[in-house]
């Protein structure tokens, strides 16, 4: 089981990484992808996405809801989809 204290620690590790620095907020596919928390299914790993090319919202499901929704709402309006 992974406590607190090594979340931190590794939290600490990547940002003083910087190794994600040169990627953009939004992604370079301008492609999103809505799936379940389910941790044994990563959308990165089943479509083989590269880091910063996909934006992934995941929740219960990997239905598009209200919440959905709004959340992509917000998205767009940080940069266009």
């Amino acid at each position: 089981m992974i406590d607190t204290d090594e979340l931190a620690k590794r939290n600490a590790d990547f940002a003083d990484g910087g190794s994600f620095a040169a990627l953009k907020l939004m992604p370079s596919g301008s492609l999103t992808v809505i799936g379940c928390v389910d941790p044994r299914v990563d959308p990165s790993d089943v479509l083989r996405l590269k880091l910063g090319e996909a934006a992934v919202i995941r929740n219960v499901g990997g239905r598009v809801t209200p919440a959905a929704l709004r959340t992509l709402g917000m998205l767009s309006n940080v940069h266009p989809l």
